[in-house]
């Protein structure tokens, strides 16, 4: 059984979209928390229906009217359902089907507002701080690392074993101006653990791939970018054809979609491996980030 939440920062992007979807099925996932979607609740059941046709979803749009918070499962090996919603978080029960296994999991995004995250600790009642989780030069507040501190030893939890990157969020700037935290856990009590003793977590770096799988013909931008491609479109278009005016004309279409077609296999076929190694890059880069926190490579 996998668990996974991901702050997706915005996933109105058909790209993030088809990234989340193939990370899904890639790792397996029963069960994915998305926090931060922006999806408009008008457009929210399309989505969800064209990208995740074999998953559930439960949202919680009556109460934030962006849908911080996305719960997918897989209905043939688990059910979910909602205790308790609000702006912040979903509480919800899950039944695992092949372990007959229940528990309850909160999927948590909390407010960037002090004074709503106030709302927040007092429904949840507790979570739990973490030695050394942020690096910067600049101190975090203390006020709000305490009301977190009493809210998770009010109810006994504590992070589960982890694995990954040590820090979940960077604000992007360069050199000693970096600030690294630890915004994000995973959190059990003592009664999920006496069942599922093995929990563990793994932090992925944050990156996510730009890379679309092309249809079956779509115009590509970098097309634009070979000095042959106007030469290869014309010559193409220029290519005789009898009849009437729209048979010729789909005609010449067919030709210059054959055409750069052929381009595409003679010069650009390698695109996918190519964003598969640049994505590689871009992970080790920010695993390396992790180790260095300041460094400027």
């Amino acid at each position: 059984m996998k668990l996974c939440t991901w702050n997706v920062r915005g996933c109105n992007s058909p790209l993030k979209l088809s990234e989340v979807a193939s990370f899904l099925g890639s790792a397996q996932l029963d069960v994915m928390g998305i926090l931060e979607t922006r999806i408009r609740q008008s457009k929210a059941t399309k989505i969800a229906n064209a990208t995740f046709p074999y998953c559930q979803v439960i949202c919680n749009y009556p109460y934030h009217n962006n849908g911080r918070i996305w719960i997918l499962w897989r209905p043939t090996t688990m059910s979910v359902r909602t205790i308790e919603v609000n702006s912040q978080f979903i509480h919800c029960h899950i039944t695992h089907y092949s372990s007959c296994t229940e528990f309850t999991v909160t999927f948590l995004y909390a407010s960037n507002d002090p004074l709503v995250r106030q709302g927040l600790w007092s429904s949840l009642n507790g979570l739990s701080s973490y030695v050394e989780e942020r690096i910067s030069t600049t101190p975090p507040c203390l006020y709000d690392i305490l009301d977190f501190n009493a809210c998770l030893l009010n109810c006994a939890l504590d992070d589960i074993q982890s694995s990954g990157c040590a820090f979940t969020w960077s604000n992007k700037q360069e050199g000693v101006a970096r600030v690294w935290c630890k915004l994000d856990h995973a959190l059990a009590n003592y009664q999920w653990l006496s069942k599922l003793s093995s929990s563990s977590a793994h932090f992925l770096p944050a990156g996510v791939s730009d890379h679309l799988p092309v249809p079956r013909f779509s115009f590509l931008n970098c097309w634009l970018s070979d000095p042959s491609f106007h030469v290869v479109v014309q010559k193409a278009w220029d290519v005789p054809i009898h009849g009437s005016i729209m048979f010729c004309f789909f005609g010449k279409l067919k030709n210059v979609r054959e055409a750069l077609t052929a381009m595409h296999r003679r010069k650009f076929s390698s695109i996918t491996q190519k964003t598969s190694e640049a994505k590689l890059r871009l992970e080790n880069c920010q695993k390396n980030l992790q180790i260095y926190p300041t460094s400027r490579a």
